[in-house]
């Protein structure tokens, strides 16, 4: 099976954290993305480097806001983030994924380039369909194999073609020169 940077979602999309939560349920529906990730510019070294806070998903939005009252004009989105953004590197393995799910608490991981850069977004769907193709293809190679096995069984106590090597000058005369015309040929 493949890393998780070959699995995980591409390009990320962000969202500022003072933008609404309005925002940003328009913005996953643009991208057609359950998730956003949220940034917020930080002073320093690099003119408008971005620092994530967080991730925001659709949950969070019906859970945190919508099911409460809260006026998705009103509240920012740096609001409702909770806990911290748990990331991996592209190169982790599927399990090391699950582990850091499971581990964390959280459905969705960050995945971080060789230079810790953002390069992708990692759900628990990306990894339970992964993992469901793994499944179908073993699945497929067991249907082939007892295919092939049922093709070529014989019934008990069949044992197919029987080859018997006979030296020519044992076989008494007759059967001598048909089976000799037979191997030239002949019909």
């Amino acid at each position: 099976m493949n890393n998780i940077g070959a699995l995980c979602q591409h390009p990320v999309v962000t969202i500022d954290s003072d933008c609404s939560i309005q925002e940003a349920a328009q913005h996953m529906r643009e991208h057609h993305v359950g998730a956003l990730v949220v940034t917020t510019e930080e002073q320093g070294l690099t003119a408008n480097a971005m620092r994530v806070c967080g991730v925001i998903t659709d949950r969070d939005l019906a859970v945190e806001a919508l099911a409460r009252g809260l006026d998705p004009q009103q509240i920012s989105v740096g609001t409702l983030i909770s806990g911290k953004a748990v990331a991996v590197p592209a190169q982790a393995s599927v399990s090391d994924a699950i582990g850091v799910m499971r581990q964390e608490g959280v459905r969705r991981l960050l995945v971080t380039g060789a230079q810790r850069q953002l390069t992708g977004i990692l759900s628990l769907d990306d990894v339970v369909g992964a993992l469901a193709a793994e499944l179908g293809e073993v699945a497929e190679s067991m249907r082939r194999g007892l295919a092939r096995e049922a093709l070529t069984r014989r019934p008990l106590g069949d044992p197919g073609p029987v080859s018997v090597q006979v030296p020519l000058e044992s076989l008494p005369g007759p059967w001598r020169s048909l089976v000799a015309s037979n191997a030239n040929g002949a019909d």
